[in-house]
């Protein structure tokens, strides 16, 4: 019986300790976890409110004082594996959360147009949800109509992809 209580601690220590990181996957599969002080040393971009609205237009709740780097910052440090620039309008990234939950951002929404500087990182979800969510890893597009669509709480895995 002990054994069994140690075994189930460590693995909650594990895994709650596991989303104060998010891991980065390149196109060639190399894995890069940044954790919430990497995430920090980016320039952090501040919103003071964003109501979330979901798919139909139905109010959920709103974040305050949301704060974190942009994505494209983080982004531009990692290679989408491109042989030249013409082919980067062929490239996505797909943001996954611990449950599964998934949205696509492309190459060209993030870097070539004026949502890249309203997808945020958030890195003090707890403050933002006042106190209703962990203080772990979030992802928001603040420009989006429906901005639950793309609201991923414990965001786990930014997976680097190119459309064949």
């Amino acid at each position: 019986m002990k054994k069994i209580l140690i075994l189930i601690f460590t693995l909650f220590g594990y895994f709650s300790k596991a989303q104060n990181f998010v891991e980065i996957i390149q196109t060639d599969e190399k894995r890069t976890p940044i954790n919430l002080e990497k995430l920090l040393a980016y320039d952090v971009h501040k919103i003071d409110s964003l109501p979330i609205y979901n798919h139909s237009g139905s109010y959920r709740s709103t974040l305050r004082n949301l704060k974190g780097p942009l994505l494209k910052d983080v982004l531009k440090d990692y290679s989408f594996g491109e042989e030249s620039s013409k082919v980067l309008s062929e490239y996505y990234i797909v943001c996954t959360a611990v449950d599964g939950y998934k949205t696509v951002i492309s190459y060209n929404e993030l870097f070539n147009n004026i949502l890249g500087d309203k997808i945020l990182l958030i890195t003090n979800l707890t403050e933002a949800t006042n106190g209703k969510e962990e203080n772990k890893i979030a992802l928001v597009s603040a420009s989006d109509i429906a901005t639950g669509r793309r609201f991923i709480k414990q965001l786990q895995t930014i997976k680097l992809v190119r459309a064949n």
